[in-house]
């Protein structure tokens, strides 16, 4: 493991392209890392200035004597290799290369020979391509981005330049408090997982958010272990976003389902927008509710109602007992008050109702969190009502969750700062901090969460057997009972079945294994579209019926096409029950991915579908199959319902054959009552003939895929 000490706390920094013109970059972060108060050797490096901002430069770093913690990089594309080369023999412990003009821009030769010195010689490599980072606790700024850097517990990780510049400033304005602010660029070497892993043990970060455009290493990411709350946002939703991120980046950018399914796995929040984003890491550096329970205070009732429906919206529990309501809150209000939660004190309390509510919501054990909302009037200043929320809070140890929202002018936004500035969460929009204060919940699910690794079972020899025969014919896709029985023997739930070569061993299949009414599907190597040619026959009842529908079927095809090869019929019991869909997709990032969602006609008319990649277990198949807009219709529709477990069973079966294949579609999963049932299955192999994906057989006994890994 590299020593990113040397980034973050370095006692020795030198800036390589160190200018005293002012027009220059390295000119720039020189002054930054001087105007931020940083306490260590700072060394310039200029090829003819003798100071540069009144330190001694140095003509070369190979002048600098050896043991620089951190050299940044700030001179033309053309030198940096070498710049890089005499970091090395200065035995430098980190480099961070602001130069562009890498891979960013296919530059990938020079972009590998600074990866090469960088593992050759220990070196933590940050970019090339980037702004720089900051560090406030070691009070660092080695950025060209704004001077000023407001403190508190949050890492920003971001893998563009200009956007973490905007936001540098962004967040001081807002006063957001950072603990660090790192820019990743083309991401030669250090990459999230890196930082992650780093700051998870770093006693000045609270929480973590990254702005991610794509990965290069997704099965490395996957190794990640979160630790602490993080929060992601990632762009590139859309096939046109997607695209302009990878000409961004040179990062490669696989399905954004399966990135957000590789979230949910490793226990990431994923929020929508920046507002989203940092709002959720203010509030992630609050204490976890020990429950559901929410109030709400309010000093009026429109906009209670509102936060109400939001609360609503978003699963958020609002405590319901009107008597013990009426018990605690009643003297806090007047008599046209409300105690029935809302808890709306109105606005004759003023800021003794206030207060006086607030010290029962803190001391309370019932309640578990504190929504505290407020629209200015003439009569209250809201900066008492945020001294209020701010005293309650720490004379209570800060026992629980509170977040704020207020409607009003100038007064308001003054009180929101306020609030903010001494760690509140609080916003002038409701759904912002209803956003916010639901982001705690869900870290609070995520970090009791049981840890697992999880492991590729191994493939049953006996459908080993089955692929390589497929392969020897020189065939990717196998027939469908060829696939049935494949998943059968991997553990796949399947109706009962057959396959008969001829109609009297077809007779003798349906009687003995009780297949009535059953379907009939004509096997053939030279046929993908059986109904298309009559090969396809449902409800068939007895045998006699059998038999005349598999003469009239043979002749039917025979006559359709003369020249298919036909082997002979696939018999499945008839089964009823909700139409799922089980798959594997490989994704160019993260591998074999495995899919659940409503099957049949549903499927491509609603994508409605969720993701994990291999390898997880039973807990997260049992999240993955909740997350489906549709999971309703699963809990009971109509009379039907699904049988969870076999479902649960079924996705951990089919990741035995992920190594083996490039897809899966198992569709459609029949689901009901008393099982579920894979009706039909399209497998194609991969051809190589070692039919070990490199994705899982390297290195993978070190991924953890817990739900959190705590």
């Amino acid at each position: 493991m590299k020593n990113l000490n040397c980034i973050f706390k370095p006692k020795r920094v030198a800036v390589i392209g160190a200018s005293p013109d002012s027009k220059k970059i390295g000119h720039q972060i020189l002054k930054n890392i001087i105007e931020g108060g940083y306490q260590g050797e700072i060394i310039p490096i200029h090829p003819s200035a003798d100071t540069v901002l009144g330190y001694k430069a140095y003509r070369s770093l190979s002048d600098v004597p050896e043991g620089v913690d951190l050299v940044v990089i700030a001179i033309p594309a053309v030198l940096v290799v070498k710049a890089m080369q005499e970091c090395a023999q200065r035995k430098a412990g980190a480099v961070a290369v602001i130069t562009s003009g890498f891979g960013e821009v296919g530059n990938m030769a020079e972009e590998k020979k600074l990866k090469q010195i960088a593992d050759e010689n220990n070196i933590a490599l940050l970019g090339p391509n980037i702004f720089g980072l900051a560090y406030p606790p070691n009070k660092l700024n080695a950025s060209f981005g704004p001077k000023d850097i407001y403190p508190g517990r949050i890492v920003f990780i971001t893998q563009s330049g200009a956007l973490g510049i905007g936001l540098m400033g962004w967040t001081f304005m807002k006063k957001i408090g950072l603990a660090a602010l790192v820019c990743l660029g083309n991401k030669a070497d250090i990459d999230e997982e890196d930082l992650i892993t780093y700051f998870n043990k770093d006693e000045n970060a609270d929480v973590l958010l990254l702005y991610m455009e794509g990965l290069k290493d997704g099965r490395k990411f996957l190794k990640t272990r979160i630790e602490k709350p993080t929060v992601v946002l990632k762009v590139g939703r859309s096939s046109r976003g997607a695209k302009a991120a990878a000409s961004h980046t040179g990062s490669l950018s696989g399905s954004d389902k399966i990135y957000d399914g590789v979230f949910k796995q490793l226990g990431i929040l994923r929020a929508d927008t920046f507002i989203e984003a940092f709002s959720w890491a203010r509030a992630l550096a609050l204490p976890l509710p020990k429950g559901e329970d929410t109030i709400i205070i309010t000093n009026g009732g429109g906009i209670g109602v509102a936060t109400t429906d939001e609360c609503e919206a978003r699963g958020i529990k609002i405590l319901d007992d009107p008597e013990w309501l009426e018990k605690k809150f009643r003297s806090t209000m007047p008599d046209y008050g409300s105690t029935k939660n809302p808890i709306d004190v109105t606005g004759g309390a003023g800021v003794a109702g206030y207060e006086q509510a607030l010290k029962i919501a803190f001391a309370e054990e019932r309640i578990k969190a504190v929504i505290v909302l407020y629209c200015e009037t003439a009569v209250t200043d809201p900066m008492d009502i945020s001294r209020a929320v701010k005293d309650a809070f720490e004379k209570a140890g800060r026992n629980k969750p509170v977040v704020v929202a207020m409607v009003g002018g100038d007064r308001t936004r003054d009180a929101l700062v306020y609030l903010n500035e001494n760690y509140i969460p609080a916003s002038s929009l409701v759904d912002v901090s209803i956003s916010a204060l639901k982001a705690v919940y869900r870290w609070a699910e995520i970090k009791s969460r049981t840890s697992s690794k999880p492991v590729i079972e191994p493939l049953p020899s006996q459908a080993a057997k089955i692929l390589d025969a497929v392969r020897a014919q020189g065939r990717d896709i196998l027939m469908e009972h060829e696939a049935r029985e494949v998943m059968e023997i991997c553990g796949v739930p399947t109706p009962p079945w057959g396959f008969a070569k001829s109609v009297q061993e077809a007779v003798q299949i349906a009687e003995s294994k009780k297949l009535y009414p059953l379907a009939m599907k004509i096997a053939s190597v030279d046929i993908v579209h059986k109904s298309d040619v009559g090969g396809v026959v449902l409800n068939i009842r007895d045998s006699q019926e059998l038999s005349e529908k598999y003469e009239a079927m043979m002749a039917r095809i025979k006559k359709a096409m003369p020249d298919a090869r036909l082997l002979g019929v696939n018999l499945i019991k008839m089964s009823s029950g909700i139409e799922c869909i089980v798959g594997i997709t490989r994704d160019p990032q993260f591998g074999p991915a495995v899919m659940f969602g409503l099957g049949g006609v549903f499927v491509e008319a609603l994508k409605d579908v969720s993701f994990r990649v291999v390898p997880f277990d039973g807990a997260e198949a049992d999240r993955m199959i909740g997350e489906i807009k549709a999971k309703k219709i699963l809990e009971g529709f109509r009379g039907m319902k699904a049988d969870k477990p076999s479902i649960i069973k079924t996705l951990l079966a089919v990741q035995k054959l992920a190594p083996y294949v490039k897809e899966i579609d198992i569709n459609p999963l029949l689901t009901n009552q008393e099982g579920s049932y894979a009706v039909d299955a399209r497998i194609v192999l991969n051809m190589d003939s070692s039919a070990a994906d490199p994705h899982l057989v390297k290195d993978d006994e070190d991924i953890e895929i817990p739900s959190a890994s705590l």
